[in-house]
């Protein structure tokens, strides 16, 4: 009887233990979802001043061929800008779109496990809107160089 009851308090601990565990990692996968989306927030800004030099750059390469200046760097030049400014939208759009679908407040609400696999999946993908951000805004700082 006494090892039953022993046995039985020794699954509860572990039980215990676990669900603590879980529900600590779902506190360190949000602080690391928050800490990507507080990195890559501010290089919203970066984008939107990227957009408007891309703009700027399109004006001139359409001023030049106005005015009977043109060739196939011209027209390389501004197709190049077209592409890397719709990734620039393409980033800053993923970003707005994550941040409306992401529920932090609610996932805190689940149970321990699923709201572990709601942290990882939203990790996975912040990651990718890190990603993306970092890519272009990188494309487009070397084409304007």
């Amino acid at each position: 009887m006494k090892s039953s009851l022993l046995f039985f308090g020794l699954l509860i601990f572990i039980f215990a233990c676990s669900k603590d565990a879980n529900k600590d990692k779902a506190v360190e996968l949000e602080n690391e979802v928050m800490a990507i989306h507080d990195e890559v927030m501010p290089q919203m800004d970066d984008i939107m001043s990227l957009k408007s030099k891309l703009s700027k750059k399109i004006q001139n390469i359409d001023s030049l061929q106005n005015v009977g200046i043109s060739g196939n760097s011209l027209a390389e030049q501004r197709i190049k800008a077209v592409d890397l400014n719709q990734k620039l939208n393409e980033s800053d759009k993923q970003m707005m779109t994550w941040m409306h679908e992401y529920r932090g407040d609610s996932a805190k609400k689940l149970k321990s496990e699923e709201a572990v696999a709601y942290f990882e999946k939203e990790k996975e993908k912040i990651l990718a809107v890190k990603q993306t951000t970092v890519k272009s805004i990188q494309e487009v700082k070397t084409f304007l160089e």
